[in-house]
């Protein structure tokens, strides 16, 4: 079940699957379940993840990999891409905005994960495990967001959640609002750990 002809501006709208998880979230609070937080996408320790068994990595871009739509991605985020290939992890860039501005992660082989149901939904994410990173076991996958209700819709998929601090960028007030929010369930519930 593909939905290769949405767009970019339906795919980052409020979609039923972010309204049915946004809502349930203060009320469910195991779909918080936060593996890591850190400040920064360079920060993710790969040698806790390798440790942990992990063996793929799904990485949201918008907020995550630098500012709202950008297409200049500060080198250090492009290493770090490349520091999870050299140590064995398959990486994936998963988005629901535009998809054509990750060449200099595509040279590195990192893959973009196109033409599949947007973020939260669970088969999205099992697509993007399967076709994209090539691994069945979502238990060995990390999914790394600055978004609860988005990339943490991971969780539901039977992934691990590394929650990074958003970049700040021009974004829809919206988008803004109810991610913060969504970041409050969790902190309220105990659900963000630091790494070690």
């Amino acid at each position: 079940m593909t939905q290769s002809h949405s767009t970019s501006s339906e795919r980052e709208g409020l979609t039923p699957a972010k309204l049915s998880r946004f809502f349930s979230l203060p009320f469910q609070p195991s779909r918080l379940s936060t593996y890591l937080a850190v400040k920064k996408f360079e920060e993710v320790p790969v040698d806790v993840l390798l440790k942990d068994g992990m063996q793929g990595v799904l990485i949201d871009a918008d907020g995550t990999l630098g500012p709202h739509h950008t297409r200049n991605f500060d080198i250090t985020v492009i290493d770090h891409a490349k520091k999870m290939l050299q140590m064995g992890l398959k990486v994936a860039i998963y988005t629901n905005a535009s998809d054509d501005r990750f060449q200099p992660f595509e040279i590195l082989g990192v893959k973009i994960v196109k033409n599949v149901p947007p973020k939260p939904d669970r088969a999205g994410f099992e697509i993007a495990m399967k076709d994209f990173l090539g691994l069945h076991d979502p238990s060995k996958i990390c999914m790394i967001g600055d978004n609860y209700i988005t990339d943490g819709g991971a969780i539901d998929a039977g992934m691990r959640f590394i929650y990074t601090q958003p970049v700040k960028g021009s974004e829809a007030v919206i988008h803004r609002l109810t991610r913060y929010l969504a970041y409050l369930c969790a902190y309220m519930h105990g659900e963000i750990r630091r790494p070690l």
